[in-house]
Parts: C-alpha cells; sequence; structure tokens
C-alpha cells in the first residue's frame, strides 16, 4: 500500500474502532453490544461507535448501559441516508487506525477483534482483514436467510477490518446506494487497488437466520440496479471473481429474471419431499422473483450509473473533543 498522510484523530493506545451502523433494532444493538462485554482484550484498546440512521426509537439508553463496562463507547446520530452514509459517518469520527465494521444484528465470537488486529498487524501488507460469518439460529432451509462467508472473497461490512488509511484513499462507502446491498462489495472493489483483503479464519461472528418472507423478495427487486453498477464500475457480478462478460447489463438483466429464479426454484423443490408446505412456498417465491425481475429490468437497462466519488474528502468533522466517553454526536444534511 502507498503511504498517504491521514489526520486520524488518533488517541494513543487505541488498537481499532469498532463501527456499528443501526437503525431501530434495539434488541438486536443490545445483543451485539453484549456479545462485545467478553471480548479477550482491554476494553481501554478499542472504542465502540454506534452510528444511528434515523431511528425512530431511543437508542441512547440501549448504549449508555454499556458504558460502565464498554468506557469509549459512543452513539452518533444522523438524519436517514443509509447504512452507507451512517458508515462513513463512523470514519470520520474514528480514532484508530483500524476500522473494524460489524453489523448490529451479528454476535461476535469472544476474539474476533484481538483476531483481527494481530491479522493485520502480522501482515503490513494487507489493506484488510474478512472474518468468517456463520449463520446461526432459525432453520437451514431455502425459507430463511443469512449471510454467510465460509472462505472469504465476500466482503460483508458484518464483520471486516480496514486499515483507516484504505478507508480514505478508497474514499468510504458510496451514499448512493441507499440499502443495505452492495456497498460492501463496491468499497471493497476499490480498496483491493491498495492492498490485498484477506480471509481470518478464526475471526468470528454470528448471525440469525431470518425468515424470509413475500416482502422481502420484494424488496430484494431493488437491488438488481445496485448489481448493475458493480458489473459496470467493475465487470464483476456480485462479487469479484464473477465476471459480468461483455454486455453487464444484460448479464444482470439475465441473472435477475432467470438465473436466481431458477436456481431459487430448484432449491424449493429439494425440499417439497421433506417438507411439502416449506418446499412449496419457497418455489412460489421463486417464481415471484420472475416478476421482480421484470420490474426491475427498466433500472437494469436504462438507469445511469453514477460516478464514484470521496465521500470522506473535505467532510466537517466533529469538534467534540472527547472529554465525556459516552457522548451523542448529531449530523446534519
Amino acid at each position: 500500500m502507498e503511504p498517504i498522510e491521514v489526520n486520524t484523530g488518533k488517541r494513543p493506545g487505541l488498537l481499532v474502532s469498532v463501527i456499528i451502523p443501526t437503525r431501530n433494532r434495539a434488541d438486536l444493538l443490545q445483543n451485539c453490544l453484549r456479545s462485545l462485554l467478553a471480548q479477550d482484550i482491554d476494553p481501554e484498546s478499542y472504542e465502540i461507535i454506534v452510528c444511528d440512521d434515523g431511528s425512530m426509537e431511543d437508542l441512547a439508553p440501549v448504549v449508555a448501559q454499556f458504558q460502565p463496562e464498554l468506557p469509549i463507547i459512543r452513539l452518533l446520530r444522523q438524519p436517514h441516508r443509509g447504512p452507507a452514509a451512517a458508515r462513513n459517518f463512523g470514519v470520520l469520527e474514528s480514532r484508530a487506525s483500524i476500522v473494524l465494521f460489524l453489523d448490529s444484528d451479528v454476535l461476535p465470537d469472544k476474539s474476533i477483534v484481538s483476531q483481527l488486529i494481530e491479522a493485520l498487524n502480522r501482515n503490513p501488507s494487507w489493506a484488510g482483514a474478512e472474518a468468517k460469518i456463520q449463520p446461526c439460529e432459525g432453520e437451514q432451509t431455502p425459507l430463511w436467510d443469512a449471510p454467510f462467508s465460509d472462505n472469504g472473497g465476500r466482503f460483508h461490512t458484518a464483520a471486516i477490518a480496514y486499515r483507516k488509511e484504505a478507508l480514505m484513499l478508497a474514499g468510504g462507502f458510496d451514499e448512493t446506494f441507499k440499502e443495505s446491498a452492495c456497498e460492501d462489495v463496491d468499497l471493497a472493489a476499490k480498496i483491493l487497488k491498495y492492498g490485498p483483503i484477506s480471509f481470518v479464519r478464526e475471526a468470528v461472528v454470528y448471525h440469525p437466520r431470518r425468515r424470509v418472507t413475500l416482502g422481502m423478495h420484494w424488496k430484494w427487486r431493488k437491488f438488481w440496479r445496485y448489481e448493475m453498477i458493480l458489473a459496470k464500475r467493475y465487470g464483476f457480478l456480485a462479487f469479484p471473481g464473477n465476471p459480468a462478460g461483455r454486455f453487464p447489463r444484460l448479464r444482470v438483466a439475465l441473472a435477475a429474471m432467470v438465473t436466481l429464479p431458477f436456481g431459487r426454484f430448484i432449491e424449493g423443490l429439494k425440499y417439497i419431499s421433506q417438507k411439502p408446505h416449506e418446499g412449496a412456498l419457497a418455489c412460489l417465491y421463486a417464481l415471484f422473483d420472475i416478476f421482480c425481475g421484470l420490474w426491475a429490468l427498466p433500472a437494469i437497462l436504462f438507469s445511469r450509473v453514477p460516478p464514484r466519488r470521496n465521500y470522506l474528502r473535505n467532510q466537517k468533522k466533529s469538534t467534540s473533543q472527547y472529554l465525556n466517553p459516552f457522548i451523542i454526536e448529531e449530523k446534519e444534511v
């Protein structure tokens, strides 16, 4: 990685800044913070920054209850602008040279912070270190969903650490990605220009499965536009190493209307003999995905690809001196 001078506002002895974006979901955030209590390193060696993306719930009491045992914890608030913008807010307020992103619904293993720090310290050429994501709870059927990463290369911000200088070089997360979809892979594609992002199998988080509904499939239709942006910008579909070909828009359209629905339909058929109701419902959802793909087709074929700009440059940083370890900072648009 090329050296760069960045004003990180580094605090002596602070090894890592843990950034957790959230919107509502107070119960899940509480579980995540409770898991961080069990980390096997000194709590004074890392800070926790909870980035509230316009929650309608008051998250201050949830965060404040952990302050006695997690002394360097802060709550940042911004109007609802999406998780990418919330994470950028956290990066700008972070004070360590390593930034660890966690989602508010994950349960970190007790050694995840120390494992990722040690891996980056042992490998100074790495720009980032990716943790293993292990689904938990729920059922292992097509009607339950959770991100996973057994061998790396997924770059989920559910659990990944980056050097802050790499984040600054890459310009942070693209805030035109308003949903929690593809913004993490987009960032990784930029950061890979400055150094490898390697997989640390010993660093683990557990991600609860969510029951899949028809409404979730309808929401997922909006993600195809982001997949198209990745394909046009970087030439891959979904993840690096999966080429989008000479006609990326058509490749994404094919995936939306044929490849993904067909794959989900076959997966549903496999479960019909074991769990007829679950399998049949999964097949119906797969057929609904064809309609969702058709609905997304105009965005895939005709929407513009926004320029990838630096979202961390010339941002106004908070003037707080952090005299109180628990501070609420507000950000206006």
